[in-house]
């Protein structure tokens, strides 16, 4: 793997001179305020997983605002960061996609690498939680099927075409309200 040519096209992508670290971590990210991309040193991933990675966290240069990062201070009252963070990669990953269409073809081979390695944990467990389900039904567009209900199906479809990071915030609160809702008639049927 090159990783001079994994620079430059992260800064080609991003239209930005970027800082680019290489190290041991755990996976890649990227600091929206100080602009810092961080890439795992993987030997045995795919150029297809490291373009994928790049398109990633260059999404996120490119659309994603402070509050919406990951590792922010700023709080988005009555919402799980876990469920922006899903929601906002979502967004980021079709913007970029759309942006770059040459990248496609990267995100699907080096998803399907990421899920053959089981990097997501998949084979290991069933996937039940909606925020869990929709995830990996976003990354993986197929390659582990997933099932949404009837009341789950139409969150679904409206976080999949989320087009700002308002979109996110208010199908976060969605999804978080009637999750709550849920689990509240789970509650009252038990005591029943």
């Amino acid at each position: 793997m090159n990783l001079t040519s994994q620079e430059y096209l992260a800064k080609l992508l991003a239209k930005e001179n970027l800082t680019i670290q290489h190290g041991n971590y755990q996976t890649a990210s990227f600091d929206v305020v100080d602009r810092v991309l961080r890439l795992p040193l993987w030997e045995d991933k795919s150029k297809a997983v490291y373009d994928l990675l790049v398109g990633h966290e260059v999404g996120h240069a490119l659309y994603t605002p402070a509050e919406g990062w990951h590792d922010t201070k700023i709080d988005v009252e009555g919402i799980p960061r876990v469920y922006l963070n899903i929601i906002e990669d979502i967004r980021i990953e079709r913007k970029i996609q759309e942006t770059y269409p040459g990248i496609v073809k990267s995100f699907k081979s080096g998803y399907k690498r990421l899920f053959d390695d089981n990097l997501f944990g998949t084979n290991d467990r069933e996937v039940t939680t909606l925020m869990d389900k929709l995830n990996i039904h976003s990354k993986g567009r197929g390659i582990v099927p997933i099932e949404f209900d009837s009341d789950e199906q139409p969150l679904v479809d409206e976080a999949m075409v989320v087009q700002t990071w308002d979109d996110v915030v208010d199908i976060s609160r969605k999804i978080h309200k009637f999750l709550q809702e849920k689990k509240e008639e789970q509650e009252n049927e038990e005591e029943e």
